[in-house]
């Protein structure tokens, strides 16, 4: 999958945007999830478990 800085997405029905992409992992930044204390924070993924579930991305 193609990611880009800066980019907003929505994965797992939280919305996020790409702030860091590594060889392994993609590090976004939590925008969006309906709990005010989770947004600002950042949430990094590895890239094993995006490809496992590219279904739950949403552009």
């Amino acid at each position: 999958m193609d990611f880009k800085i800066g980019e907003t997405l929505k994965f797992e029905e939280i919305c996020v945007k790409v702030v860091e992409i590594k060889e392994d992992a993609i590090v976004f930044e939590v925008l969006s999830t309906g709990h005010e204390e989770d947004e600002g924070k950042l949430m990094e993924v590895p890239m094993w478990y995006i490809q496992s579930n590219k279904d739950q991305i949403k552009r």
